[in-house]
């Protein structure tokens, strides 16, 4: 165990959830059951989905390219950080459905983008699980969880950088964390590239 991170596997995935159920609950109890609240809702799992996972996305990249305690760290528990990701997004989703109810919008219905998103998510989170993941079979896992992660990277990029306009020094470091992410991982793949093939 990592002295300087003693938060591991699961223990992420409970902290993790104990925060988004806390600022929920805050959220409701000082606002109400309004649409403001949900929207509001909405933007913190926007974001606290973003950061899981940035987390997981970088975590192989950086342990490659730069090792250290906090690399070492977040690859072991890489797959943590995703299922805490797709735990933000479920209440995401609850609050879009709020929303919904409580207005004539649905922001689901017509958008293909965000229902292939809930898809991926739902498909690597299932098959993060040791049966599903050998019934999948190891070549079709790989090929499920590169789609779904360039995927997702790229709904998160769009829906950050959409809003640019909005508040530019707001939505700035969020655009700019998700590619300085591909970029770590851009460098890695051409890293590989480089590699002499031995005979």
């Amino acid at each position: 165990m990592n002295i300087l991170l003693p938060i591991q596997k699961w223990q992420i995935v409970q902290y993790s959830t104990l925060i988004i159920v806390t600022v929920f609950a805050l959220i409701l109890l000082a606002k109400g059951m309004s649409e403001d609240s949900f929207r509001l809702l909405i933007r913190f799992t926007a974001r606290s989905s973003c950061i899981l996972f940035l987390l997981a996305f970088i975590a192989s990249a950086w342990q490659k390219l730069k090792p250290s305690q906090v690399s070492t760290w977040l690859l072991q528990n890489r797959r943590y950080f995703g299922l805490s990701m797709a735990i933000s997004h479920g209440f995401h989703a609850l609050a879009i459905a709020e929303v919904a109810v409580l207005t004539s919008e649905n922001m689901v219905r017509d958008n293909f983008g965000a229902n292939l998103g809930y898809v991926f998510i739902l498909l690597m989170t299932i098959t993060s699980f040791k049966r599903p993941a050998a019934i999948l079979g190891r070549r079709n896992w790989k090929i499920l969880h590169k789609l779904g992660i360039y995927y997702l990277w790229l709904s998160f990029t769009v829906a950050f950088a959409k809003r640019l306009g909005e508040s530019w020094l707001f939505y700035t470091p969020w655009v700019a964390m998700l590619i300085f992410a591909l970029i770590l991982r851009l460098i890695l793949l051409m890293k590989r590239a480089e590699k002499p093939i031995v005979t």
